[in-house]
């Protein structure tokens, strides 16, 4: 089992002037997720990183254009503004060569940082130009040097990865075979014997009628004397320098196929496998060559080849894959192995083509290495199987793109637990709203976005989604939704109670002008959820404002009391409610002549016990799919007030 040693990566970008960004600055962890609208800026934040770390930039890439200023800025040459990005890397401590190369650009010594800055400034009144350099001095410059050190890897979006893989320059395979140094005079010795073998088909009776029909042809067309009138037919030039490029890849448990014959999203899956493995830490190599390892041996003071170690051939050790490797093996090399590289993969939209449970799967998996990962998506799958912390939110303002991240969210262990065990697939479309209702139960998300219809609002339509946490504790959700800057409201249930003379509470019970100690456990509940957000209301003498301004909106009882509510004089509401239980009930004409009198007189606690009563088989949130299956429902007052400050609460973003 292999020891895990964290991998570099950035912790920090900072970005002026460029494109989408006017002033941003955001926090990252090593596992980051970005996402968010289209044309918001995603492939815009992923330049920006490779300008500074693509190695794979020419110096013309890295030049830019008027046009690569913010929007914001008029006439950015004549008043001499400049393009700044910085970046920020930790996680480095353990690698040596990184730790000589950059000494230089350290920043902060707990935790150990270093700093990289591309600039695009004036560089005399004429012309602009690009300098990249470690730290704050412009006098240390980042080089192709560093670059080979530490670098970024981008897999643009995985439309279709076959032509990658056939390309013998590009293929990740190949590049893969390349790192390993592969005896050259056995190369020649296999090349010839490939040689001689072919040979045999030019032998072939076939083979020679064919070659003396075309000679025969080839001569009546243009003479026995031009030098091109004899064809002789021989094999492929086995070039020993490419014979490993032969080598073809075939997919397939029972019957093999070769990766162009299999499907798009087989092919995107062994393409990413592959780039993994490529940038896999190999700072601790599997393979050491004999003489290699008789050498290192001089300096192993603590015997450390030998304990993980073992020779399978005359040419090689390999490493014993069942020991867990120690810290003291990663220093060894770290010192003495020099083809250390550590590379942070970034990978635009990787979701194409792709089963669901494939997205769930493989990023599971990619989120579980130890490289350093940044991914951009639409996908709410590939978003529920993400670390919470790794989120990075992008949002479009007035005049430039607005980046959040989940990186410092300030919940508990357990909270953060819960929040991850909540973002199923369908829940993790919390982060790709623009504004989000958060609701206790299943009957307010089934009915929420219809009475936003009857308000004539359509929640897809401003982006809005409505999110069922399952509880009241609304703690954790809030913290993300405002460590990422995205609007909320919270509809929970006010839940009326009474105190009778023994100092019990009464609860489902309708409010009472007889009742003098009453109060609210929702408006309770909330209040002391504020306060350990560090939002102060005064529980005993506040303004129903105070809380909507927190997110808060709240109904007297439950939603559907308050919708029972509605009913009083309202003859289409009494006959949705009505016809909703006696469609579901199991019960019997009386049961259901009984739910409608009570109905009538107002006694709606009594007909939502019936609705919850297991005997029936309804359960609030089945009447409460039902009940959305109806035009013309009433709007409790604090869900429309609710609703239209979110509207514009998402609205003020954009203008």
């Amino acid at each position: 089992m292999r020891k895990k040693v964290q991998a570099p990566y950035i912790s920090k970008v900072t970005i002026k002037n460029f494109r989408n960004f006017l002033d941003t600055e955001v926090i990252l962890n090593s596992k980051q997720v970005i996402i968010g609208e289209n044309n918001v800026g995603k492939t815009n934040f992923i330049k920006a990183l490779q300008l500074i770390l693509d190695p794979n930039f020419s110096d013309s890439d890295r030049e830019l254009e008027e046009s690569d200023f913010n929007d914001s800025i008029d006439s950015p040459f004549e008043s001499k503004q400049k393009i700044e990005i910085s970046i920020e890397i930790q996680g480095f401590e353990k690698h040596t060569a990184l730790l000589a190369a950059f000494c230089d650009g350290s920043v902060c010594e707990e935790p150990p940082t270093i700093k990289i800055t591309y600039e695009f400034a004036p560089i005399n009144d004429k012309e602009y130009g690009y300098s990249i350099f470690l730290g704050d001095n412009r006098d240390l410059p980042f080089t192709h040097i560093h670059r080979k050190l530490l670098n970024i890897k981008v897999i643009n979006g995985l439309r279709d990865a076959n032509n990658d893989l056939k390309n013998s320059k590009k293929s990740p395979f190949n590049k893969l075979l390349k790192t390993y140094e592969v005896d050259k005079d056995l190369l020649n010795e296999i090349a010839l014997e490939m040689k001689e073998k072919g040979n045999v088909i030019l032998e072939l009776e076939e083979i020679e009628d064919l070659s003396d029909k075309l000679n025969s042809n080839l001569i009546k067309i243009v003479g026995e004397h031009v030098p091109y009138s004899k064809i002789n037919l021989e094999t492929l030039d086995i070039n020993p320098n490419r014979i490993l490029n032969t080598l073809k890849l075939m997919v397939g448990l029972n019957k093999q196929r070769s990766v162009p014959d299999t499907s798009l999203g087989v092919t995107n899956i062994l393409y990413i496998a592959l780039v993994l493995l490529s940038i896999e830490d190999r700072t601790i190599p599997s393979l050491i060559k004999v003489t290699d390892f008789d050498e290192l041996k001089t300096a192993d003071t603590l015997n450390l080849l030998d304990a993980f170690y073992e020779k399978i051939s005359e040419r090689y050790y390999k490493i014993k894959e069942e020991t867990e490797v120690t810290e003291e093996l990663y220093e060894f090399f770290s010192e003495y192995n020099m083809n250390q590289s550590h590379t942070i993969l970034v990978i635009e939209e990787p979701e194409a083509h792709l089963h669901p449970i494939l997205q769930r799967s493989i990023y599971r998996e990619v989120m579980s290495k130890e490289h350093s990962i940044v991914l951009t998506t639409h996908s709410s799958d590939i978003v529920s199987v993400s670390p919470v912390d790794s989120i990075v939110h992008l949002r479009s303002n007035v005049s430039s793109t607005e980046v959040s991240s989940s990186a410092k969210l300030a919940v508990s262990g357990k909270e953060l637990a819960d929040i991850q065990r909540y973002l199923d697939v369908k829940r993790s479309e919390l982060f790709f709203g623009k504004g989000v209702i958060l609701v206790e139960g299943i009957a307010e998300e089934y009915l929420i976005p219809v009475l936003a219809k009857e308000c004539g609002i359509n929640l897809d339509f401003h982006g809005i989604v409505c999110c069922n946490i399952n509880s009241t504790n609304f703690k954790p959700y809030i913290t993300l939704l405002k460590e990422l800057k995205i609007p909320y409201v919270i509809f929970t249930d006010g839940d009326y109670y009474f105190v009778d003379e023994d100092g019990n509470r009464k609860y489902q019970v309708m409010a009472q002008e007889e009742h003098d100690n009453f109060g609210y456990l929702g408006l309770e509940l909330a209040i002391d959820t504020l306060k350990e957000l560090g939002i102060t209301i005064d529980s005993e003498d506040f303004e129903e404002e105070e809380l909507n301004r927190a997110g808060y909106y709240f109904s007297d009882y439950t939603l559907e009391v308050d919708l029972m509510i509605l009913s009083e004089n309202n003859t289409q509401m009494e006959r949705i409610i009505n016809e909703s239980f006696s469609e579901l009930t199991t019960g019997g004409d009386t049961q259901k002549a009984n739910f409608l009198a009570k109905l009538k007189s107002g006694d709606y606690y009594y007909c939502l016990k019936r609705i919850e009563d297991s005997s029936n088989k309804i359960g609030k949130g089945r009447f409460a799919q039902r009940i959305s299956t109806y035009e013309g429902l009433r709007v409790p007052k604090y869900i429309k007030d609710g609703l239209v400050d979110l509207v514009e609460r998402t609205a003020s973003d954009e203008n």
